[in-house]
């Protein structure tokens, strides 16, 4: 490994996505950028849909080839079955032009990682954070050590982008995270090899058949207990299965008896349309991982001399894989902020203040349409900043995020956006449509006959 200089013009913290185009972005623009990431890539992370809006960032950050070789799987669209009802979208209803995808996170976030590398970014690599040092902006540094040598050092900074994730650097350091009481979930993971899986149209499909241009996959999800749902993502080589469990789903899980995976096995095969999707498959070694009351809140997200990205800034439920768009945003949104305000000094608190709005907004948002209805502990400090929002995007955007809270049963809260401006889409869309019953591998009607979702 190279040696980490003593000095930089920007830090930043964590090589996920939104740590690679916040340091990516800033060396495009001239600035030396030392990345710092405590594990060593590719480094495993849950399978993950993602929206077609990353494309966009792909080419500005050059990693657009990269991906397309890659060949992750190309997805169609959702298919949801809450309550017992089927409900589809498909993606290319909404103008987008290119595909969403399943990928496999960790090479994925790699490509993004070493894109940033060819940008001019300095990556370290096993290099853990072990304090953040912001009282003086004359000697504003980060403290790190090497995981490996046990070497701790020190790089004075101008600037510090926490891209941490879960870790949460920043955050933690000066006690400003808290959790989100509305969204205190458990989740629990895993990969299955050769799972079939829905298409378009709600037909089964088997493994094999991923690669067939008509046939390809959907992500898809199942209701679970009142908030829940399980979840099951077709990959190149494995299948991404998850259950993402409210208190008392979550309580009954832990009361199970057993190991882990034996539990996840146990839970998923309960969930219906998903273990007989499962029923060719084997649960792959060692690959059940777990993680409880994922979703919180900051209550900064900047401040003199940094900002915070990604998932260290906030993680909101992933339902309408919201994730990765997310992370490019708030990166890419980082990274001018901090240029801006290297450029223009005197203009640095009207740029933090720009960030937090623009940041706020869009999380709330999200954040809205992820809950369950009836639900909300910061009502009046969310629909405001969601509204606004909201407005910016446009209408195909709107239909959208409406479409998939109508798959899930979540579209109370955009309900009440449109009763604060009716030019919030609102209305019943036909970009979504309801399905009698799933077609079989056989090609006879799969029926549910069985309560969806419940952990026995």
């Amino acid at each position: 490994m190279n040696t980490i200089p003593q000095s930089t013009d920007v830090v930043v913290i964590g090589g996920g996505p939104a740590g690679s185009t916040a340091a990516n972005m800033l060396a495009q623009k001239g600035y030396e950028v030392v990345l710092l990431d405590q594990a060593r890539h590719p480094r495993p992370v849950v399978g993950e849909s993602i929206l077609p809006h990353f494309w966009k960032y792909a080419e500005q950050l050059g990693v657009l080839e990269d991906i397309e070789n890659e060949g992750f799987l190309l997805k169609a669209g959702g298919l949801t079955i809450w309550n017992g009802e089927i409900r589809q979208m498909k993606l290319s209803d909404f103008g987008f032009e290119r595909p969403g995808m399943h990928v496999e996170r960790d090479v994925f976030d790699n490509i993004l990682l070493r894109g940033a590398e060819r940008k001019g970014v300095q990556v370290f690599e096993e290099v853990k954070v072990r304090e953040v040092h912001l009282d003086d902006a004359a000697n504003r540094a980060v403290s790190y050590m090497d995981k490996n040598s046990g070497e701790a050092g020190q790089i004075a900074c101008k600037y510090i982008v926490d891209a941490s994730g879960q870790a949460a650097v920043i955050a933690n350091q000066l006690k400003f995270r808290e959790f989100d009481p509305d969204l205190r979930f458990m989740c629990v993971w895993g990969y299955y090899e050769n799972s079939d899986y829905i298409g378009y149209g709600g037909q089964i499909y088997p493994f094999e058949d991923r690669w067939h241009k008509d046939r390809r996959p959907v992500t898809f999800a199942s209701g679970l207990g009142d908030w829940g749902w399980c979840w099951h993502l077709v990959q190149k080589d494995l299948t991404s299965v998850g259950l993402v469990m409210g208190p008392k789903e979550a309580a009954k899980f832990k009361a199970g008896g057993g190991s882990l995976e034996e539990r996840f096995a146990r839970g998923v095969a309960r969930v219906p349309v998903t273990s007989k999707l499962l029923e060719a498959g084997a649960l792959a070694p060692d690959s059940v991982r777990a993680i409880r009351d994922f979703a919180y809140r900051p209550t900064q997200l900047c401040g003199d001399g940094w900002y915070l990205a990604g998932d260290a800034s906030a993680f909101v439920d992933p339902i309408n894989s919201a994730g990765v768009a997310v992370s490019f945003y708030t990166g890419y949104l980082a990274a001018w902020s901090v240029a801006a305000s290297l450029e223009k000094p005197e203009r640095a608190e009207y740029y933090r203040t720009l960030f937090d709005s623009l940041v706020r907004q869009r999380l709330s948002l999200y954040r809205i349409s992820a809950l369950p209805e009836g639900v909300n502990s910061y009502a009046e400090e969310d629909y405001p900043l969601a509204l606004q929002a909201a407005q910016f995007e446009k209408n195909s955007e709107q239909e959208l995020l409406l479409v998939q809270v109508y798959l899930t049963h979540r579209r109370e809260n955009l309900r009440r956006l449109y009763e604060m401006d009716n030019r919030i889409k609102y209305d019943h869309t036909d970009r979504y449509d309801t399905l009698p019953h799933l077609i079989g591998p056989d090609g006879s009607p799969f029926h549910i006959d069985e309560p969806d979702g419940v952990m026995a």
